[in-house]
């Protein structure tokens, strides 16, 4: 079904009830199809709140259901579905043109619609590749990336790691020894940036509650308080990237090169603002934020953020061929595929360097996560402790995403990195010991879709 053209925005309110009710919502949906098929939409438009009235003109709203109509017929069947990544109720919906959708409502806690959605229905999964080997699955996904596209992985089992490698040539796949080969790994310096912070509270005793302000001898704008956790899980509502008009920089493609720890003092000082149209999600993904954090954590430890990753991470972690920059012999390092489809080395990030920076390989990248399975590690127990619930299904830490995929409860920690030219997903399950390192020297479009689709295919065939 082609998605209708025209779509009523939902609008997300702190009291929205619990949706996983489904019979709260009967009495509002016999209503409602009972007003659709007779086309009284005047009475769906009274059950509407104030806000969404005030948003949406009875007449606009009466050309949707027209529209809707004249698509779809009549319903025949409406049926609770489940619930979506904000919680809100979801119904499967068959109309009598034999359509089926996804209707997305949202009611308040007086019974008032204040959201409406018509959604297409997800295609069923296929899970054809539970048949195929490893080997196979990533050979498939290789396939799917430019010339010249490749991955290097790691499948970790306790001290075990077996690695693998493809790569696209012309419209061939062959195998590639690239376990030690050296990749951009993007926005995974969250993570290292995170273990530094759970370091500085471990063995300097730096309160995580606490804010990051002290650590400044000014005050930042309007008085704004950054707490270190909101920092690192992403809470904190810091905009992803100063306004370019203050940070004095040309572009948004500046920052990552030419964007300086003086500049990101200024924007603090007199820029910084808060994001409060984002509350609503839990978290917003910050460049900014990590950028504040490596900052601190250099005036804590008094030293530069490349030095502490270095020395605290590399060092203490036994990854001998990972650099913070582009080390002077680019032998082993991989060039990485942009969206252009051009070639090209990684580049010196400058004070976002906390959030997308750095090089290393599967290897090394298998010695941290295997270092993650050590109960002795308090830092890197700590980065594994949540610290935010954005949905019941979705946990964050100190950096780790947490999802909770698997029947038996267990959770998996992963990450994903994007970067200009390469993207990359790492995954371990505490429990049974086991871990995934999927790293890639490709950004296109299609990467990108692949790198999902692979790492997917990956956990299920390693974890389930």
């Amino acid at each position: 079904m082609k998605r209708l053209s025209i779509s009523i925005a939902m609008f997300l309110l702190a009291t929205i009830v619990s949706f996983g009710q489904e019979q709260g919502y009967k009495p509002l949906i016999d209503t409602f199809v009972k007003d659709y098929n007779t086309n009284d939409y005047d009475d769906i438009y009274n059950h509407f709140s104030p806000s969404l009235k005030e948003e949406l003109p009875s007449a606009k709203a009466k050309l949707f259901f027209v529209e809707m109509k004249e698509k779809l017929g009549n319903i025949t069947n409406m049926e609770f579905y489940g619930l979506d990544a904000n919680k809100l109720a979801l119904f499967k919906t068959e109309f009598e043109n034999n359509e089926v959708a996804l209707l997305n409502l949202a009611m308040n806690d007086t019974g008032e619609v204040i959201g409406f959605r018509v959604l297409d229905m997800p295609k069923p999964k296929d899970d054809s590749f539970k048949k195929l080997s490893i080997e196979e699955i990533i050979a498939n996904e290789t396939s799917n990336l430019p010339d010249k596209g490749q991955y290097a992985v790691a499948l970790i089992d306790n001290d075990k790691v077996e690695y693998l490698g493809f790569k696209k040539v012309g419209e061939s796949i062959k195998l590639e020894d690239n376990a030690s080969k050296q990749f951009s790994i993007a926005n995974f310096m969250t993570i290292f940036t995170s273990t530094l912070l759970a370091e500085a509270a471990v063995e300097k005793g730096v309160d995580l509650t606490s804010n990051v302000n002290k650590y400044y001898n000014f005050n930042f704008n309007k008085n704004i308080k950054l707490p270190f956790t909101a920092l690192a899980n992403h809470s904190s509502f810091i905009p992803m990237l100063p306004d370019v008009a203050t940070a004095r920089v040309k572009s948004e493609d500046d920052f990552l090169t030419k964007y300086t720890s003086e500049q990101l003092e200024d924007y603090l000082a007199n820029y910084v603002e808060i994001d409060t149209a984002s509350a609503e999600r839990r978290q917003s993904f910050s460049f900014l934020g990590y950028a504040i954090l490596g900052n601190t954590l250099s005036k804590i430890y008094n030293k530069p953020f490349d030095k502490l990753v270095q020395e605290h991470i590399y060092n203490k972690y036994n990854m001998t061929n990972s650099t913070v920059y582009m080390p002077r012999k680019k032998k082993e390092v991989v060039k990485g595929i942009g969206l252009n489809l051009k070639e090209g080395y990684p580049v010196k990030v400058g004070a976002l360097l906390p959030s997308s920076g750095g090089i290393s390989t599967a290897e090394d990248l298998a010695k941290f996560i295997q270092a993650q399975f050590n109960k002795e590690d308090k830092v890197l127990q700590l980065t594994q402790k949540p610290t935010l619930i954005v949905s019941p299904n979705y946990w964050v830490s100190l950096g780790w995403k947490i999802g909770y995929p698997f029947e038996n409860g267990d959770p998996l920690y992963f990450t994903r990195g994007i970067d200009s030219g390469y993207s990359n997903y790492v995954a371990f399950n505490p429990v049974t010991k086991k871990g995934v390192v999927l790293l890639s020297n490709s950004s296109s479009e299609s990467a990108l879709n692949a790198l999902d689709a692979l790492s997917y295919k990956l956990v299920i065939k390693i974890f389930e």
